[in-house]
């Protein structure tokens, strides 16, 4: 059984403290001590003010806000070992018994039937409802099970397959999405971080009214609206590298990550990054190590790129109409949901060097940063280039495939097919995949070629047909769905953006990055479609 472990920081390089940062230490207890103090103050008052008004999602907030910052502070007097211990002596005490009565082929089988059961049941223990009827629920959970089963048989080791690893990844995705879907509170925090996330990136046409004048910010031009959010954020991720409050989430997080799901410490801080630094930059977290890394710790990262969206580019679809709250759901059940699927299509065969690994290396180039200025700058940099980088495979991709639709319809005619199309016809190719996740009947072809628009060119264009071309003609099932099934970067202009960037990182792996990018980019579209048959089920 897996212990909880704690992870460090990178610490590139020692350096003597200054005065101020002496003193500061000193100080440190006694500030947080102080600041807990007038902290609780105004959480009473505020209490005190608002309850009587009646609830609201910003009490759930500053309620939440308040307890984890008492308890991070209450750690800071007092080792975590104290929860720690007594935790891991359970666990071990549990696991020890059931080991010595029990094969591990039994237990394997047992918590997978126990994980099978509890979603089976919850799935049909909610009522009926005119939109989620039980047959729907039922075509959407038959999906999960045919998108799992076809991923094992398809499996590059199928008897190596660790299935507790995919049991509980599965399992951890559908409690998640049973909390957003079926829980007030979790319904409450997800709308409240969404709307933040709208309002928080919305600050971006400020700076773009400055640049392009007020008329042009106001125009809904894709470019000018979307852009200058993804610079934005980018910045702000630089600056909260900076201040190491990036670094802290992904060592709570990867911690959890690596000890549920039994996956290599490099594995977990590259998964839980994905979503807050995208596909692609992700992987400088670990840039040491990816020559060391095994053929499925390659996999798994380049699946776990494809699966989710970055944050940099969440006000891009939020701008053309998309849920916010859909979009930051998607994006953390796709973080279980793409272990489980790369480890059951390429389950680990080798000895992993950095299975152990506890630290969370620094940022590309954040040693050399000076200030916090000076790290919003650079991440404006950053921000830039990823805008380049997406308007010109934008404009690529979609020149091409129109191009070859041009083809496809101009030899259509001969056969009398009018408007025909590459999306049409893998659209149709799509269309059981659409029905396997839940969508309603009449939109399968609706969805189905959103499907095809969203592998052929990206998620930019079928977001962008969904909310423009068919606004109004997808029932709201079938919509949600959608936003679940298209909410990834798996297509084939990220395979090549990932490509480049793992073989530039660690040139002698760039055979493998490119034998394994095609499965990956499976596994990611797969995961999705997970998600979206979860999202089917308990809508």
């Amino acid at each position: 059984m897996n212990t909880v472990e704690q992870a460090e920081y990178d610490d590139v390089s020692y350096q003597q403290p200054s005065r101020l940062g002496l003193l500061y230490a000193t100080l440190k207890k006694h500030a947080f001590l102080i600041f807990w103090i007038l902290f609780t103050g105004f959480f009473i008052a505020s209490y005190a003010i608002q309850i009587p008004k009646g609830y609201s999602q910003e009490l759930l907030i500053l309620g939440l806000i308040y307890l984890y910052t008492t308890l991070y502070l209450f750690f800071c007097f007092v080792p975590n070992t104290i929860v720690t211990k007594p935790w891991n002596y359970v666990l071990n005490s549990i696991s020890d018994v059931l080991c010595r009565r029990f094969s591990r082929r039994v237990l394997t089988i047992a918590w997978a039937v126990i994980v099978i059961v509890v979603i089976v049941a919850t799935v049909f223990s909610f009522p009926e409802k005119d939109e989620s009827p039980r047959i729907r629920r039922l075509i959407a959970l038959f999906g999960f099970v045919v998108l799992i089963f076809g991923t094992w048989i398809t499996s590059a080791h199928p008897k190596a397959v660790q299935w507790n690893t995919i049991s509980t990844a599965m399992f951890i995705q559908f409690i998640l999405a049973l909390f957003v879907f079926r829980s007030s509170v979790g319904s409450d925090i997800f709308t409240w971080l969404a709307t933040f996330a709208e309002a928080f990136l919305g600050y971006s046409y400020f700076g773009s009214d400055f640049v392009f004048g007020d008329t042009a910010a106001n125009s809904g031009v894709f470019a000018i609206t979307v852009f200058p959010a993804i610079i934005f954020f980018a910045s702000v991720v630089q600056m909260l590298y900076y201040l190491g409050t990036i670094q802290f989430v992904l060592k709570k997080l990867s911690v959890v990550c690596a000890t549920l799901l039994d996956i290599s410490g490099a594995e977990s801080i590259v998964t839980i990054a994905s979503p807050f630094i995208g596909s692609s930059e992700n992987a400088l977290l670990i840039e040491p190590l990816i020559k060391h890394l095994t053929k499925s710790e390659i996999h798994m990262i380049m699946t776990c790129g494809f699966a989710t969206i970055s944050g940099s580019t969440l006000y891009g679809y939020i701008a053309m109409g998309v849920s916010a709250k859909a979009l930051l759901t998607s994006c953390i059940m796709s973080i279980p949901c793409s272990i489980g699927i790369s480890k059951l299509r390429y389950p680990e065969t080798e000895e992993s060097i950095v299975k152990n690994m506890k630290t969370v290396p620094t940022y590309a180039d954040s040693a050399t940063t000076t200030n916090i200025i000076h790290a919003a700058g650079k991440g404006a940099k950053v921000g830039i280039e990823i805008v380049f980088l997406i308007m010109a495979n934008l404009i690529a991709l979609l020149s091409l495939l129109n191009a070859f639709n041009g083809f496809l319809t101009w030899a259509g005619h001969f056969l009398t097919i009018q408007n025909l199309t590459l999306q049409m016809v893998t659209g149709y190719v799509f269309v059981p995949i659409a029905w396997l996740i839940g969508v309603d009947d009449k939109d399968l072809v609706s969805v189905g070629t959103l499907m095809a628009t969203k592998i052929w060119a990206n998620e930019f264009a079928a977001y962008q047909d969904m909310t423009a071309h068919y606004k109004g003609l997808l029932s709201a099932r079938s919509e949600l769905v959608a936003t679940y099934a298209l909410c990834g970067f798996a297509n084939f202009g990220s395979v090549g953006t990932q490509v480049g960037v793992l073989s530039t990182l660690a040139p002698n792996r760039s055979g493998d990055v490119a034998k394994l990018a095609i499965s990956a980019l499976i596994c990611g579209t797969l995961s999705t479609w997970l998600s979206a048959s979860i999202a089917g089920m308990l809508v």
